[in-house]
């Protein structure tokens, strides 16, 4: 859970609040929950099957899990396991994960606190009916049994993410409880308590791996569906909540707890402690000093029904309600923005298979919708693409619907991490859009990467897709999002694709299209198809590339 141990926190300090992030403003949306249902108890996690049901399973803290199926909440639990829990204020059933081939195999996870008050993680399997589980877990025994010395302090939230053929199971432990970490677990690597931690699932033996170090209590954290980016909401003792970061959630971060709360050094242990290359937070704002004020981490918002809040990651505050808004760094400059105003007690987000964000509060027992009111963008960028020549690259990109738009920024990148501007472009202030084109005079290395700042007349902005200009591979050619419920796809490639072709899973082509050699960004309207898994193969002169989508 997210209550504060409040005999722990140390005198109040001064209230300071440093967010590392740029300055840079975007248009932004307000953020409002919309009630689905109540009725619930202690709920806690919200997890999505991704097997084309709709269907949200939500986990509630004293051991139940229960379906809303897209109208009503189920009577019947899908699993109980309440005699299988310690259920002291943070303790219990804290989190789900379903299989990525859960529609084939029907297995889930799920972390918990046991009656040790150990963190454990189960697998188990649905039954023949959809909506309710086989009562014992398979194996029997858990998968992964941590001892903690304290109640407190037990991270909580399970997720997938397969890579290379595996499917990985992340979870994240609290540091052992109590305050300041008195064993010193997160900074022992042979601990492995105050760490990220990932397992294959499917493997003979399973062997869990550590993945990152340094954290408190990373209660709820998740990655970015379309990047891979690794967010982590790390709940603070006395001085700082922080939001930490880790670009496609490569493995060895430290994320500096005990020695750090936040950038602040913690004067509260013996001896002190710097390690070298710790990573700091992207989000960091201060604890009032009497203990309430816990972080809620959530998601990236890849959604079709706000497109402004596209590439938005989202948090709040479990006891003020305050959210955060952060833009992601992988779709351009990071940046934040606060709002105000709503319901506190908001103890996870959870994204549906379409990319909906909802939320639960503990609390209130009540299931949200997260909603996004306002923040419309300035246009529609349908293509960006560029071709490299000797001494020079040639950018062209279109638009549709243009409106109160004030220029394009071009700006490049060699490492992409730091961006320079290449030069401006006045938009043509067309309601209907514009097709544009920019020569950049430069000695090309192997790789190039360009993006649009396309600013409005307000001077707020935002970034268009990333494109690669390269002289030796295929420039990472991606499709997204993933789950398609809109009719559409959006591709970026950084070679020249001559042909897209779509097949099902028994081989039958239900599209063919000539693309001509076009690169970059552009989107891909696809033809009427009916519910399912599909194949995208796309062909150039010299490459071939498969990838999958879901039509919702």
């Amino acid at each position: 859970m997210k209550t504060k141990i409040l005999r722990f926190l140390g005198p109040a300090a001064l209230i300071i609040v440093a967010i590392l992030l740029s300055p840079a403003l975007y248009s932004q949306p307000t953020i409002a929950y919309a009630t689905v249902t109540g009725g619930l108890s202690s709920p806690i996690e919200i997890a999505s099957p991704n097997d084309g049901s709709g269907r949200l399973f939500i986990v509630q803290q004293r051991g139940t899990i229960r379906i809303w199926n897209g109208t009503s909440l189920l009577a019947t639990p899908f699993l109980d396991i309440t005699s299988l829990l310690s259920t002291g204020d943070e303790q219990g059933l804290l989190s789900m994960a379903f299989h990525p081939n859960y529609a084939s195999n029907g297995l889930f996870f799920v972390y918990y606190t046991n009656t040790n008050g150990d963190i454990t993680v189960a697998r188990y399997s649905v039954s023949a009916n959809p909506n309710v589980a086989n009562p014992t877990a398979n194996p029997v025994a858990p998968l992964i049994t941590i001892p903690k010395p304290f109640a407190n302090h037990n991270g909580g939230h399970l997720q997938f993410k397969p890579e290379g053929g595996v499917n990985y199971l992340y979870f994240g432990t609290g540091d052992g409880g109590d305050g300041n970490d008195p064993n010193g677990n997160a900074q022992n690597v042979n601990s492995q308590l105050g760490k990220m931690i990932r397992m294959d699932v499917d493997a003979g033996v399973i062997t869990p791996e550590t993945w990152a170090i340094g954290l408190r209590n990373p209660f709820r954290w998740s990655f970015d569906r379309v990047t891979g980016d690794m967010w982590i909401g790390d709940v603070g003792q006395g001085l700082r909540e922080e939001v930490d970061f880790r670009a496609g959630g490569t493995s060895g971060a430290n994320y500096g707890w005990r020695c750090y709360e936040g950038t602040l050094q913690n004067m509260d242990i013996t001896p002190l402690c710097a390690p070298t290359g710790t990573v700091v937070p992207v989000l960091q704002y201060p604890n009032p000093g009497n203990g309430a004020s816990a972080v809620t981490g959530g998601y990236v918002y890849h959604g079709s029904e706000f497109p402004a809040l596209q590439g938005f990651y989202i948090a709040t505050d479990f006891y003020s309600g305050q959210i955060w808004l952060i833009h992601s760094p992988s779709f351009g400059t990071l940046s934040t923005s606060t709002q105000t105003g709503l319901p506190a007690n908001i103890s996870a987000f959870g994204e549906a298979q379409d990319g909906t964000l909802y939320a639960v509060s503990l609390t209130a027992n009540e299931l949200y919708k997260v909603n996004a009111v306002g923040g419309a963008l300035p246009l529609n960028l349908v293509t960006f693409s560029g071709n490299a020549f000797q001494g020079y690259n040639d950018l062209k990109w279109t638009t549709t619907a243009e409106e109160n738009l004030d220029k394009f920024v071009v700006e490049y990148s060699l490492d992409g991490n730091t961006y320079q501007v290449a030069g401006e472009v006045v938009a043509s202030g067309k309601s209907n859009g514009s097709d544009y084109s920019y020569r950049h005079n430069f000695n090309n290395p192997d790789k190039i990467l360009y993006r649009l700042r396309i600013v409005d007349i307000g001077g707020s902005f935002h970034f268009s897709p990333i494109i690669s200009l390269t002289r030796t591979d295929h420039g990472g050619l991606r499709v997204y999002p993933t789950v398609i419920t809109t009719g559409m796809a959006e591709v970026t490639s950084g070679a020249s694709i001559e042909r897209i072709e779509i097949f099902t899973t028994d081989g039958k082509r239900v599209m063919t299209k000539n693309m001509n050699g076009v690169t970059g960004y552009f989107r891909l309207p696809l033809p009427t198809l009916q519910k399912g898994l599909y194949m995208v193969k796309f062909t150039g002169r010299d490459f071939q590339q498969t990838e999958k989508i879901m039509v919702q």
